[in-house]
């Protein structure tokens, strides 16, 4: 027979855990139909997952860089040193499907310091459980252009695509910047996919896109997507 007390634990229990879930269930991200694709957007800080040392960190947030004036919230820099960032995102949830898109950072880079993109599917089958050797082309780079103050940057390594366009998966995508020559006079704002290729965002167009919602991103947290992405 249950118990008073045991109906009260039970209960406490599963308030806790509900409580615990919702903590981390969200992030905001942005969906659009810019030009002749669909856009997804979403803020540098909000990634799912980074190096154990933290060599990227919150500018604000973590006092690692006071982000330049017209930053959208905070911005992720280089303290120094390798490390990675991660970000899960859906395309679903923009209308988008399987097929080539376009990765666009909003950056502050002024000495062209760029680092490595590698995308779940396009550069290999397995999420890489240490820095991947592949890096020794042209084809990774992102973001090694001269970039002074704040632009969104469509290529990766001057006016070609790099590391830019990869093919992407419907539905969830797993994407990691990794270290290359990055450091703390770059800034990381804002990131989106573009299934159209020739699209050149704006503020603007970043202002006025939809806010949507998406149980991924809890920072430092591995996710149940997370764990289906690694088993594909």
């Amino acid at each position: 027979m249950i118990t008073k007390f045991q109906l009260i634990l039970t209960f406490c229990l599963c308030f806790l855990f509900l409580s615990i879930t919702m903590s981390f269930a969200v992030e905001m991200f942005k969906i659009s139909e810019y030009g002749n694709g669909k856009q997804i957007w979403f803020e540098a800080e909000h990634f799912d997952e980074r190096d154990p040392n933290k060599v990227y960190k919150l500018g604000k947030e973590e006092g690692a860089k006071v982000p330049t004036d017209g930053a959208y919230g905070d911005i992720v820099t280089n303290i120094g040193g390798n490390g990675w960032l991660r970000y899960n995102f859906d395309i679903s949830h923009a209308g988008g499907e399987a097929g080539d898109w376009r990765f666009i950072g909003r950056v502050k880079n002024p000495n062209n310091h760029s680092d490595w993109l590698w995308v779940l599917g396009a550069d290999g089958d397995e999420i890489p459980k240490e820095k991947p050797g592949h890096f020794l082309k042209d084809v990774d780079i992102i973001f090694e252009e001269n970039t002074p103050a704040w632009d969104w940057v469509r290529t990766g390594i001057f006016g070609a695509d790099g590391g830019t366009v990869n093919e992407l998966q419907d539905g969830e995508n797993v994407m990691i910047i990794y270290y290359r020559q990055s450091s703390n006079l770059v800034e990381y704002d804002v990131f989106l996919w573009s299934s159209d290729l020739e699209y050149e965002p704006t503020d603007e167009d970043y202002e006025n896109a939809k806010v949507a919602t998406l149980p991924v991103n809890p920072k430092g947290l591995l996710t149940t997507t997370w764990g289906n992405l690694k088993n594909r």
